[in-house]
């Protein structure tokens, strides 16, 4: 993979030239902040509403995994919007704008290109899951007390496995789609289908809903069969996407 190092540098430097790691972040940082305030005041904002037509709401009181859950449930949906926006243009862009052309007519791999780009999209969302998490986390601790701090881990990394799956599907579609805004559409809808077809009774254990059900019992520090099968299966799924981003760029006259 000649020219990796070079590349990954100048791609993470992209990251931050466009704002891209300061956006995710503060996406991310949002929820961790208003999650677990939402979490803990909602009840007491629903009661305070005048009732219509007699009607009584009656919520549980919520607690520190309440917070938490609510928190990665968020996080794993805007987390895909986020992907598909970082990485639909990743490719595209750079072969609309002869930028792809440049860069590899000089000594370097396309598997290099490739895997620059997802590792400096995958940092971006090391960053924002970081800083979501310890948000999250502080603000729960402040707001209920303790909770599974092991299995709070444990799902963040679920997650960021997850998110690796969604830049990878999405840079196969930038590099199969002349158009960005294509390429993201594309890329929505497999995650879409991924997420309704993880409800079958059995390739569902397979995929990635499984990840983050599992991170949910983690987090409640419930006991229960791990998830290696969904995990190796998500790993697949990002290495096929990879290679077959590598199958486009190879056939594609840049």
């Amino acid at each position: 993979m000649s020219g990796f190092w070079v590349l990954l540098r100048k791609e993470i430097k992209e990251q931050f030239r466009t704002s891209k790691v300061v956006i995710v972040a503060a996406v991310f940082l949002f929820f961790g902040l208003s999650t677990p305030v939402l979490t803990k005041y909602l009840p007491e904002i629903i009661k305070s509403m005048p009732s219509t037509g007699g009607i009584i709401i009656e919520m549980p009181t919520p607690t520190s995994n309440d917070s938490l859950v609510g928190y990665t449930s968020d996080i794993s949906q805007f987390g895909v919007l986020m992907a598909v926006l970082v990485a639909m243009g990743a490719i595209a862009k750079e072969v609309e704008s002869g930028t792809a052309a440049m860069v590899l007519s000089k000594p370097v791999g396309r598997m290099a290109f490739i895997l620059a780009k997802l590792k400096a999209e995958g940092f971006t969302f090391l960053v924002g899951l970081t800083l979501g998490g310890l948000a999250a986390w502080g603000y729960t601790l402040m707001l209920f007390g303790d909770a599974h701090l092991l299995g709070f881990v444990y799902q963040n990394l679920l997650l960021g496995l997850f998110f690796a799956l969604c830049l990878g599907i999405t840079l196969f579609f930038s590099s199969l789609m002349k158009s960005q805004l294509a390429a993201g559409g594309l890329a929505i809808a497999v995650i879409i289908f991924l997420s309704v077809i993880s409800s079958l009774p059995w390739i569902g254990r397979f995929l990635p809903g499984a990840l983050i059900n599992w991170g949910n019992r983690l987090v409640l520090g419930q006991t229960g069969a791990a998830e290696w099968g969904a995990v190796i299966a998500v790993a697949l799924l990002t290495a096929l996407s990879v290679y077959c981003t590598w199958l486009m760029l190879r056939k594609k006259e840049l």
